[in-house]
């Protein structure tokens, strides 16, 4: 069998179209005999067979070889492809030679801090195992630059090396060296003559630098967020009636020698528009003047778009609260340039009156879903109301069973029903706690307790604490039943043993006591309490015996009838809302009579931004009647993480010959808190905090017998609280504002509990 002429076909297949010359003895319309593929180590010989249509038995053509050939180039894994063929007396053999482009091998990346390996591997293409084409290495670079300099750092700079390894295999070295990080010194804006900078500024995410920028990180430039800062700025526009204002793109200016960014913001700012007219157009289910009432927006006003969003927002509430949950309002206006007014018209299809289908439960695998049904404000078959489900999802919220609270709606079996999807997201309601902390009174305060919020997914509370330092062992057991037998009604026992040091005297306290709770309003609640207990007062100095501090056995018999109005949003982390406490203490059945009565009224709003302001205050009175001095263990004392900050029980109210505090019969004080939340679990806070304890003593410094506003301690100060795995905690640092002689200037708190 002879071998005739070979040809050698190189193709270059981005350069120039595909020429196909076949020797003499090949000609088309030979039968090909046999087809056979090397030089391919990477790629399977059946995949390259795949794409080519030639096959034995055929007859050779030389367009059908163009089309193979373009076919395995296809394939993005060939550089060079050569096509032989030999004429052997059974018939034409083909044989196609490829050279396959090499592979990337190992990809090593070095010098980078600022940004994390995995990172910089997202954003490339250049990964082991892919092909290795030329491009990358461009593309690889800038990718690379553009995330550091979304960072701040502008002149970072990158070199790829490549290698040949072993199998053909190419191995690469990115080698980043990343500079120091561009700040913004100053953002700049032009044509703005309504704001100020320092006004429109304060929209903005992005920041120019600032002297404590390594705490905040002021000061870095990143384009997304610069582009979102944009629309924040129209947006704040538009809530002041510049419905024409055009914020263009900035122009950024790097300053390489001073490694410094000036940024300049140009604003078209154009008219201001007013409200020209508030029409509703609507049915008689709501009257027109009802929701003008309600909706902020009002002729005569600067048009505001937010406000409007809103205002949409109460209008189809309002709605829903009637039952009409699919309810549509929307707004309509039009702009009238030549008088800069805008005539508002509100158009509301109210659809068709929707009913309660089913109200199921989803994600609560330990907590019975009756524990949380009972929190619905709705039942299954009742009219629909939006705000009843808004304040079901605050209660399920405000059990603390749960990490996430959902609520969704969707259409019933009929039209006229809505079904009511409830998932919820559970977290450990078990909790082991243990918290540490020093005071100048009471130096290492230990605190431990092992409660379960949910036991059993009942709801039931159990709760066994103890506080130990250098003044006080405590130690406290509870029970709760939130529900009894699913009612709205609450029941408890406590038991307690507390051995305190009050400075002036020991009293060792044990007893137990029940508790009964009924919600009478969505927001109220009345409850009624019965303790009994024995106290045995100590270490009193006969010198500093008087009619209610004396050494003793006691006992004391009372009843503790409470209101309380909560309409926080949220328990442990309030944004708004009232809490009111009236309590009363009546003692007298057996043992000492006295009285003792609180009233708290406590109140959080949301301020601008994330800001929320909360204001607390307090009053406390008590007496002893029929012939009884109110004893010296059922007297207020003040200073602490929970009271009067900055101080101890030491500095305030009266107090005995030695200086010793003794407490009092009457109480004031007033805390307000400006609160910002760093994160859903996270609080920081300022405080003022005023107060003082009134009664009499051996010496009454920096008081008085009686409620006196004039005689009172403040402080200020600053701290923050946190949700931990084992409860609410924090930490405060107060100082004095009227610092006496022999005290200290401040005091540092720690706090195991809920704020006020």
């Amino acid at each position: 069998m002879g071998k005739f002429s070979n040809l050698v076909l190189t193709v270059i297949f981005a350069l120039a179209p595909l020429v196909l010359i076949l020797p003499l003895h090949a000609q088309e319309g030979e039968i090909i005999e046999s087809l056979k593929i090397e030089g391919n180590k990477r790629i399977d010989e059946s995949t390259i067979l795949y794409y080519i249509k030639s096959k034995p038995g055929t007859v050779l053509s030389k367009s059908q070889i163009r089309k193979d050939i373009e076919q395995i180039f296809s394939l993005g894994q060939f550089k060079d492809i050569q096509v032989d063929t030999e004429n052997h007396l059974e018939g034409l053999r083909i044989k196609f030679i490829v050279k396959e482009i090499p592979s990337i091998g190992e990809v090593e990346i070095l010098g980078n801090s600022k940004i994390d390996t995995n990172d910089i591997r997202e954003k490339i293409g250049l990964r082991r195992g892919a092909t290795f084409n030329e491009h990358l290495i461009k593309e690889t670079e800038k990718e690379i630059l553009k995330a550091y300099k979304e960072k701040g750092y502008f002149f970072a700079e990158t070199r790829i090396e490549t290698n040949k390894g072993s199998e053909d295999l190419i191995d690469v070295k990115i080698r980043i060296r990343e500079g120091k990080k561009v700040k913004i010194e100053k953002i700049r804006f032009s044509g703005n003559k309504a704001f100020k900078d320092k006004k429109l500024a304060e929209q903005m995410e992005t920041k120019a630098r600032t002297w404590y920028d390594f705490i905040d990180d002021s000061g870095v430039y990143q384009k997304d967020i610069l582009k979102l800062d944009l629309f924040r700025i129209e947006g704040f526009y538009q809530d002041n009636g510049y419905l024409r204002v055009r914020v263009l793109e900035p122009r950024i200016d790097v300053n390489k020698k001073a490694r410094q960014i000036h940024i300049i913001i140009p604003i078209e700012e154009g008219s201001q528009y007013r409200i020209k007219s508030v029409d509703v157009k609507n049915d008689n289910t709501i009257s027109s003047d009802d929701i003008k009432k309600k909706i902020l927006t009002k002729t005569g006003n600067i048009y505001n778009v937010s406000q409007l969003r809103q205002d949409i927002v109460t209008v189809t509430d309002l709605y829903s609260a009637k039952g009409f949950a699919y309810a549509e309002a929307t707004p309509m206006t039009k702009i009238d340039d030549k008088s800069r007014t805008v005539s508002l018209s509100i158009d509301i299809d109210k659809g068709k009156k929707v009913y309660v289908g089913k109200i199921n439960m989803l994600g609560n695998i330990k907590t019975k879903d009756n524990v949380i049904r009972r929190e619905f404000r709705l039942k299954e078959g009742e009219l629909f109301d939006g705000t009843k489900l808004k304040r079901s999802k605050q209660r399920i919220r405000n059990l603390n069973y749960f990490e996430d609270v959902k609520i969704d709606t969707s259409r019933g079996e009929s039209p006229e029903l809505i079904d009511i999807l409830t998932t919820v997201t559970e977290k450990p309601t078990g909790t082991f706690n243990v918290g540490a902390g020093f005071s100048n009174v009471e130096n290492l305060i230990f605190t431990t307790s092992i409660a379960q919020n949910n036991l059993f997914g009942n709801g039931h509370r159990v709760n066994l604490s103890a506080s130990l330092s250098s003044i006080r062992t405590n130690f406290n057991l509870s029970f709760t039943e939130p529900r009894f037998l699913d009612s709205e009604m609450s029941a408890g026992i406590d038991a307690f043993n507390q051995d305190q040091n009050f400075l002036s005297f020991n009293s060792l306290t044990s007893g137990a006591g029940i508790r009964l709770g009924k919600n009478i309003s969505e927001y109220e609640n009345v409850g009624f309490g019965y303790r009994y207990e024995t106290v045995e007062i100590s270490g009193v100095a006969l010198a500093d015996t008087t009619a209610f501090l004396f050494n003793g056995n006691r006992t004391t018999s009372r009843f503790t009838p409470t209101y309380v109005y909560d309409s926080r949003d949220n328990f442990l982390n309030p944004s708004q809302g009232w809490r009111h406490v009236l309590g009363f203490e009546f003692a007298g059945l057996g043992g000492l009579k006295f009285t003792r009565t609180r009233y708290q009224i406590t109140h959080y709003h949301s301020l601008m931004g994330k800001l929320v302001g909360a204001a607390n205050a307090r009053i406390n009175f008590a007496e002893g009647y029929g012939g009884d001095t109110l004893p010296s263990f059922e007297r207020y004392f003040m200073g602490g993480p929970t009271s009067l900050r900055g101080f101890t029980i030491q500095d305030i109210g009266p107090k005995d010959i030695r200086g010793n505090p003794v407490g009092g019969n009457q109480a004031l004080i007033l805390n307000l808190e400006l609160q910002y939340p760093f994160t859903k679990s996270i609080r920081g806070f300022l405080f003022y905090d005023r107060g003082n304890v009134y009664g009499s003593g051996n010496t009454l410094p920096n008081t008085s017998k009686s409620f006196d506003l004039a005689k009172m301690r403040h402080s200020i100060g600053a701290g923050f609280r946190f949700i931990s795995p084992f409860g609410p905690m924090g930490f405060a640092y107060g100082i004095k504002l009227d610092q006496r002689n022999g005290e200290e200037m401040g005091q540092f708190h720690f706090s195991a509990g809920s704020a006020f």
